[in-house]
């Protein structure tokens, strides 16, 4: 609902989010080269495909493979990665760590953070793709971290860096239990 005010225009905040996130895809657009450009479409619509797999998956044995993240800068990305791998072990995910190893399903993670005024806001995606590399499914999710000068990564410290794996693996978990029925 839009309402005037006598010093402007006030918005809801769910549009006036929306917009800000439209901005800043704007303004990465503007900074980016049309492949680029067009690859950062492709992943937000689910489009791409992955290379297939040179070898065939193990066989009776369902595994996952964790490709590298992307949008997140590479500390905070490894961090969360190690405590993935502690959480998808609790959870018995079966994960493939070397990228050049066959798995069932190979997953990519995308994050992207806004900053607002007291809090950061950590949006992530993960593809599940097949062994064909086709996209067989997508998990979104969003956490809120503490606020942060300037850049908003800064404030996903260790427990925010926690809270994201263990929900990827829950999450995760959950899908390749519906998957199996």
């Amino acid at each position: 609902m839009l309402s005037f005010r006598p010093l402007g225009l006030r918005l809801p905040r769910t549009l006036a989010r929306a917009g800000l996130v439209a901005l800043g895809l704007t303004l990465v657009a503007g900074c980016s080269d049309q492949s680029a450009l067009e690859q950062a479409g492709a992943t937000l619509s689910g489009r791409i495909r992955l290379a297939p797999l040179r070898e065939a998956p193990p066989a009776g044995r369902e595994t996952v493979q964790m490709l590298p993240f992307s949008g997140i800068p590479v500390t905070i990305g490894d961090a969360i990665y190690r405590s993935f791998r502690t959480e998808a072990a609790a959870a018995n995910i079966d994960l493939v760590h070397r990228l050049e190893d066959p798995a069932t399903w190979r997953i990519q993670g995308h994050f992207v953070a806004l900053g607002h005024s007291t809090s950061s806001t950590i949006l992530y995606t993960y593809d599940i793709y097949d062994a064909a590399g086709t996209p067989v499914h997508r998990i979104v999710g969003q956490d809120v971290a503490g606020g942060a000068d300037g850049d908003p990564w800064g404030a996903v410290d260790g427990d925010v860096q926690t809270r994201l794996a263990k929900r990827s693996a829950r999450d995760i978990q959950a899908w390749l239990n519906r998957s199996r029925r």
